[in-house]
């Protein structure tokens, strides 16, 4: 059974072993009350001893109390505790500090603060700005944050509003779009299908596959018929809708199917893959099928006589 307070005493023993052998025993014994002998170790000459002490108060440091010897030299460190130990005074008094990391760990530690957010967004530091963007709900903030100048507080801004459906003006939107960073128009993109109208134009106007690709995962999951949306998409960037229509056949979607099919002044191939969705029903129009079966395009024929001989196929 090892003595705790004995072997405390040791880690101030002048010899380097005994000291070595005491930090061994204590971490082995794996006890919090240990905790208490490692603080002044934190400012050790030997690294070797540092860094255990540094891993004692990450390893038994569980409450404020804890902290409060710290404060005086190491208040990185209990910024860093903060992430597991709730001492909301404590942090508050870190957000002063003027080391940024120092906030930016006291900042997360009190992220459910409402009241502190507007604090956040306005330190100099971006690490401290982009708590506020993941973690408020003002639309009014979220919006300012969206055109910070940091990039990174500007993605968290936009992907919050995004998660939790914030409504953002039409400026603050299109502002977004307009942005030099295919991430962030993307999560901007995601946002505009729900506003529709001129901003959801121009964000179908992107060519960049990132944007695309989030406007139509964000139809899949939040657009469940053809609406006012689906019929502007579908005039400006049909390559969206081939994605949105796929397994979809009630009735107002197999429309929408068969006059893009239709459409001559489509591209070919997403004529054609328009036909192919419908590969393996039975309730496919054969008259308009047999008309698509003439059509100039190569593609659109191939498609269609293809399945054409599913059908028959399936009829016997």
């Amino acid at each position: 059974m090892v003595n705790i307070d004995g072997e405390i005493s040791r880690l101030s023993n002048k010899d380097v072993k005994i000291r070595r052998r005491a930090v061994r025993l204590l971490f082995e014994e794996n006890n919090p009350r240990a905790l208490t002998g490692f603080v002044k170790l934190l400012e050790d000459s030997d690294f070797w001893f540092r860094n255990k002490s540094l891993d004692a108060h990450r390893k038994w440091a569980n409450s404020a109390d804890d902290l409060v010897p710290l404060l005086g030299n190491h208040k990185r460190l209990v910024a860093e505790l903060l992430q597991r130990i709730d001492a909301p005074e404590i942090a508050l008094s870190l957000l002063e500090e003027d080391d940024n990391i120092t906030r930016s760990f006291a900042a997360q530690s009190l992220a459910n603060n409402e009241d502190l957010h507007s604090k956040f967004a306005e330190d100099e530091h971006h690490s401290v700005r982009i708590v506020a963007a993941e973690n408020s709900l003002d639309e009014d903030l979220i919006s300012s944050l969206i055109e910070d100048k940091h990039s990174s507080v500007r993605k968290m801004a936009i992907s919050n509003a995004a998660k939790n459906k914030l409504k953002l003006s039409t400026e603050t939107l299109e502002a977004g779009l307009s942005s030099s960073d295919p991430s962030l128009r993307s999560l901007v993109a995601s946002l505009a299908v729900n506003t529709g109208g001129y901003i959801l134009e121009k964000a179908c106007k992107d060519i960049n596959p990132k944007v695309r690709k989030s406007i139509a995962d964000t139809l899949r999951v939040e657009v469940n018929e053809v609406d006012e949306r689906i019929d502007l998409i579908a005039n400006i960037n049909p390559e969206i809708i081939l994605r949105w229509l796929r397994s979809r056949y009630d009735p107002e979607s197999s429309a929408l199917r068969w006059s893009m099919i239709e459409n001559t002044s489509l591209n070919s191939r997403i004529r054609s893959k328009l036909i192919e969705q419908m590969h393996g029903r039975s309730d496919v129009d054969r008259q308009r099928l047999a008309v698509v079966s003439e059509d100039n395009s190569i593609l659109v024929k191939m498609a269609a006589e293809n399945l054409s001989a599913s059908l028959n196929e399936l009829e016997g």
